[in-house]
């Protein structure tokens, strides 16, 4: 019995050694090669378990999530030759190993610093072609306009279409003759220059998916595939913006003075009007007024005429009555006549 547990006990220990060398497991975010004396002998696209030769056989795990390539703020020269701040990121993920192994040793790291410049230059180009006030403002393409005359289009479904492209029009897409843009729900039909398109995109957008495909062209080489392109943010040179903002300064102080000035001169304007109807309705109310007197002191004149032909002596005495209390109303007043005058007629007669 100890003889049996002699031998068997290190020929299992031996065999579970043996297995636990030979089994390579491979989890769902993972792809793996098998190298056999540094040349690749298979390739682990998939999850699972497999078996490799113990002692012999390497196995190198890379990642297959989507990784990130976050290029740090560049300046690029706009078509007026101005520099504008780009900040930009794309993410990509391994889609074949072996070629990813053999660029760039599966060193994700090393594929960023490669791949690094190949992202500004595109961006370079793609801004080049557009001045400041198109990629800040991020005007729309909208249905009827016209792409860019004497640039060719090219209107694929998705990236990956892009790298079934003819050699003749890649090499024009490398020289950046060619532009090309991914088809969105709205886009129907492939066009050129001159024909009308409707990408329904800023032109960051635009941007965006025109880098994303030519990426895509270039990824390849390394086994990778381009997700996602996206411009963080846009940002004009710092002593540019403080030009821009004093220009925008000097600008809204020239409106709002002429505003002010457009509102003096519409206040002067409405105190002028309103000075000349007031004017007008004052002129206009005396003219009235003094018709209405004159009629009332002509209606009166009449009156007085009928009273005094039918009773001239009572007309008389009423009238002195009239003249005593206007010349007396006033306490202190003093009035010097002859008393033998007509105005104190009526005191001296006996009733």
């Amino acid at each position: 019995m100890r003889i049996v547990t002699r031998i068997v006990l290190p020929i299992v220990i031996i065999v579970l050694l043996l297995l636990s060398t030979s089994l390579v497991i491979v989890k769902e975010w993972e792809k793996g090669l098998q190298l056999r004396f540094g040349r690749i002998v298979a390739v682990y696209d998939e999850p699972g378990i497999y078996f490799k030769l113990p002692f012999i056989d390497n196995v190198r795990i890379f990642d297959g999530r989507i990784q990130t390539l976050d290029t740090p703020p560049e300046p690029f020269l706009t078509s007026e030759k101005k520099n504008l701040i780009v900040d930009t990121f794309i993410k990509w993920r391994v889609i074949d190993p072996e070629v990813y192994y053999q660029k760039v040793s599966g060193n994700p790291g090393i594929f960023n610093r490669l791949f690094e410049p190949i992202v500004k230059n595109n961006f370079r180009a793609a801004f080049g072609k557009r001045d400041v006030q198109t990629v800040v403002g991020g005007n729309v393409t909208s249905k009827g306009s016209k792409y860019r005359d004497g640039s060719k289009v090219i209107v694929v479904d998705k990236p990956s279409d892009a790298l079934s492209l003819d050699p003749k029009t890649l090499e024009e897409i490398h020289s950046e003759d060619v532009d090309i843009v991914i088809r969105s729900k709205e886009n129907v039909v492939p066009v050129i220059a001159g024909q009308e398109v409707d990408l329904n995109n800023t032109i960051r957008q635009e941007i965006e998916r025109t880098i994303l495909v030519a990426l895509s062209v270039e990824a390849k080489e390394y086994g990778v595939e381009i997700i996602d392109v996206r411009i963080n943010g846009v940002e004009l040179p710092d002593d540019v913006t403080d030009n821009v903002f004093k220009r925008m300064r000097t600008e809204r102080e020239r409106v709002a003075t002429e505003l002010r000035s457009k509102g003096e001169a519409a206040y002067i304007e409405k105190v002028a009007e309103a000075d000349s109807n007031r004017t007008i309705l004052l002129a206009n109310a005396y003219e009235e007024a003094e018709k209405i007197r004159g009629e009332g002191d002509a209606g009166a004149a009449t009156i007085y005429g009928e009273a005094y032909g039918q009773d001239p002596d009572f007309y008389s005495f009423y009238r002195s009555l009239e003249a005593y209390k206007n010349a007396f109303q006033n306490d202190g007043d003093l009035l010097i006549l002859d008393p033998e005058s007509d105005f104190f007629k009526h005191f001296q007669q006996k009733q």
